[in-house]
Formats: C-alpha cells, structure tokens, sequence
C-alpha cells in the first residue's frame, strides 16, 4: 500500500514537472518571435519617416494684405501630425484645425502634401519665425520668416497743427511724426502761395528746403517766410504720404505808394493809391488835413484784394476844386504796428499851344533834256532851233524840250537844200543819245540847265574855260615868284 502511494506521488511530480518546462520553453519561442516581429517593423518605419521638401524660406508682405506661409510634407501618413507655431511659441494649428481665436489665421491646403498657414490683414506684429512642425521622434521642423512692411504714415496727433502762428522774429518748428517699415524719410517743400512764376523768378511752385528729418526748424522767422510747408514722407512701399502745414507770419503794416505825385485838371475826378502789407489786416483808411476822409458824393474808397497778405486802398476824388489840391496819407495799423506814407494831388495845367503859320511854295522844275546839233549849222538854244536867213525861225511852243525841229532833224544831210519858212510846222524829231556820233561827224551834247531855266553847258566850252584858269593861275604864281 505504501509502496502504491509511493510511486503515485513521483508519477504526479513528473508530470508537474514536464508542464513546467513546457510552458517555460514556449513563452521563450513566443518572446523570440515577438522580438523578430518588432525588428521588422522597426526597418519598415524607417523607410517611411515623414520629411519636408523645402527648406527656410522667406515671405515679405505689405501690411494689410494676406501672407502665405509654405509647408510641404512627404510621406506623413496617419500616425504623424502636422502642426504650426508661433513666433512666440504658441500653438496656431494642428492638423487642419486652427487652435487659437484669431479668425485671421488659417490653414490651406490646395493639395495633399501641402499645409500652407494663411494669415489676413497683416499686421506689423505679426512679423517673425513661424515653425511649421512634424511629431517624430525627434520632432522634425522647418522655419519661414515673415517680413512685413508698412507705408509711410503721418500721424496727425504728434505733428504740427494744420495751421501755424509765429510773431515775425521768433523762431518755430514743424514736426511731422512718422511711422512706417523700413523707417521713413521724411522731406520738406516750401509751396509758394500766391506767387506768380514771374515773381518766383522762373522757378517752380515747389521748393525743397531744409534738412531731411521729422522737425524741420525756422530761425528768425519774417514776413517772407509767410507760406505754406510740406512734409513728404516715403520709405519705397507705395503710397507715400504727405502733410502742408501754413504758417502765418505776425508783422506790422508797411504802406508803399505807387506815385507819391500825381496831378489832374481842375473839374475832373482822379484816384489815389497805396498798397499795404501786413498780416493781420487791422485798420486802412485814408486822412486828409488830420482828419478821416469819409465815403460820400465827394469821396469814395474801394479795397482790393492782391493776395500774399497784401491789398490796395483806393480813393477817389470827384470834381476836382482848388480845395482838393494837397496832401493825402494812407494810414494802415493793426496790434503790432503802425505805418502811413503821403501822397500829393497837385493842379495840372495844359500847356498853350503856339500857332504856327505855313506857307507853301510851289516852283515847276522843267525836265532835263538832251540835243545833239550839227557842227556846222547855227543853233539858237533858246528855242532848240537853227536859224533861218530871214529870221524866221521855227519854234514850236507844245513839243517836248529835248526833241530836234526842223526839216532837217529828219535825218537830212549836209549840202542838201533845206526848206526855209515854211508854212506848215515840220514834222518833231527823235530823242538823241548825247553820247551818239551820226554819220556826218562829231556830234556836241548839250545839257540843260538843272533848274530848269532853259540855259544849257557846253562841255568843250566849259572845258576850254578851265585850261584857261588853270594855265592864268600858273603864270600869276610864276610872275609873283
């Protein structure tokens, strides 16, 4: 019976034994496969890590419009999220989702591996390093820049007011305060007021002045420095911005008289002026005899208006009597000052005119004539004829002077018989050239007198006449020697 209980125990303990080893061996295999299946999947991740596929970029916008921050992932697959960063650490995105409240920011994605953070209405606080970040291990990132610039801009509170009063004398400054990325530069213009070119002297209505920089200062200001300032200010992002500031100049009257003399006829009306600058315009008025002239029926005034604080005071006077003639004074004062300058309204007379008397003579000049004659006929140059034996002469008082008469001015040779006393006048001749020699022989030129008197030259004679003089003259100067 022991014996029998006996080996049932060692059977028992065998079998507890042998399950033993059987469940230590099997959870080893099992330990031994698992650690297989773990490396296998380890080799496999490896293959299909996530990654970027571009590098640090940078976005430059201007403010107020929308910037696009790129982001780019290969291979994320469902186990890895994509998240997005602020340049102070805080957390915009993740996934597709926007985690913060700004409703400014988004995410876009127009195509799968894309993730491209969208942000509206940029502000100059927005500029920064954005990360765009993949959970692996160790957490992979890219970074982009954002540049934002802004438009030069004037601030209006900080700066000079639109309008600006100076005594002349005193100093004072502009200031034009800006802002704006990249820093503005700030110009001043002086913008000529009231100017013509002309009196610009050909230059144009704008004129750079000063240093640049936000205060522009003015020492010693005077009344010519009264115009209109600009500031312009411009850092190369469009638009730019500018401001005009006018500066009045406080400064007392100053009177100018165009004429200080001017005279009128007794009866007539005349009007006096004066031209007055001043700022501010107070008190014109024209005095005569100490007193204020008042406007009536004998005096009115007129004020125009010519711009660059400057005007004209008219007076006009009516019906000039002997009262009126004297001095006038343009007065003009205001809070700084006063000035006046005087003016003399003088008779003026018309000067008697002298008659003068005029005779007119009238004298009929004949005209020049030319002649040729023949050598060896008589000539009577009275009557541009050849005389008759009897006397009778032809003379014919309508034909022109400077003809030949005559029967033989009809080109009749000498030795022929020419016909005396005729009834009938003959036939007038032709104009002869006094240079021209017929065929008879040398012809003489007689030549009237310029006067018209009828008298006429010969040139042989007048000729002979010198060599007499001058042969006369020689001997006297021989004698006396």
């Amino acid at each position: 019976m022991n014996s029998y209980v006996t080996v049932t125990m060692k059977l028992f303990l065998a079998s507890v034994l042998a399950l033993a080893v059987t469940q230590v061996c099997g959870s080893q295999k099992e330990s031994n496969g698992l650690m297989t299946q773990n490396g296998n999947t380890s080799a496999i991740t490896q293959k299909t890590q996530p990654r970027f596929d571009l590098v640090t970029k940078n976005v430059t916008v201007v403010a107020g419009q929308t910037a696009v921050l790129p982001c780019t992932v290969e291979n994320l697959g469902k186990s890895f999220r994509v998240v997005w960063m602020s340049p102070r650490h805080k957390t915009l995105t993740l996934q597709d989702r926007r985690i913060i409240t700004d409703e400014r920011i988004s995410l876009e994605r127009p195509y799968v591996r894309e993730w491209n953070l969208h942000i509206r209405k940029v502000m100059i606080s927005d500029a920064g390093i954005y990360q765009c970040q993949i959970n692996t291990n160790p957490v992979q990132l890219r970074q982009v820049m954002l540049h934002v610039q802004e438009p030069a801009h004037i601030i209006g509170q900080l700066s000079s007011a639109l309008s600006v009063m100076v005594r002349e004398g005193e100093t004072i400054e502009l200031v034009c305060n800006v802002t704006g990325f990249p820093t503005p530069t700030v110009t001043w213009y002086r913008i000529h007021a009231g100017l013509s070119k002309e009196e610009r002297g050909g230059a144009s209505g704008k004129e750079q002045i000063g240093m640049e920089g936000e205060v522009l200062v003015i020492h010693n200001v005077s009344r010519y420095c009264d115009d209109r300032y600009q500031c312009l200010a411009f850092n190369g992002v469009p638009p730019a911005d500018s401001r005009e500031i006018r500066v009045h100049v406080q400064f007392p009257p100053e009177v100018r008289l165009p004429n200080k003399k001017i005279g009128q006829i007794r009866g007539r009306s005349t009007i006096l002026e004066c031209q007055i600058t001043a700022y501010p315009h107070s008190l014109n008025k024209w005095r005569r005899n100490g007193e204020d002239i008042i406007r009536g029926s004998k005096y009115s005034t007129e004020l125009y208006n010519e711009g660059a604080n400057k005007v004209t005071l008219s007076l006009k006077v009516q019906s000039l009597t002997a009262e009126d003639y004297g001095e006038y004074e343009c007065v003009s004062e205001n809070a700084l000052g006063r000035d006046s300058q005087s003016m003399l309204l003088y008779e003026y007379r018309s000067p008697v005119k002298k008659t003068t008397t005029t005779t007119t003579t009238t004298t009929t000049t004949r005209r020049p004539w030319v002649s040729s004659y023949d050598r060896h006929s008589n000539y009577d140059p009275q009557f541009n004829d050849r005389d008759n034996d009897d006397g009778g002469g032809v003379k014919d008082p309508d034909r022109p002077r400077g003809y030949d008469n005559g029967p033989w001015s009809s080109g009749q040779k000498d030795g022929e018989d020419r016909q005396r006393g005729s009834d009938t006048y003959p036939s007038y001749g032709t104009w002869r050239n006094p240079e021209y020699n017929s065929e008879e022989g040398e012809s003489k030129s007689v030549i009237s007198d310029p006067d018209g008197n009828g008298a006429v030259i010969n040139k042989g004679l007048t000729s002979s006449v010198i060599t007499i003089i001058v042969w006369w003259s020689l001997c006297f100067w021989l004698g006396g020697r």
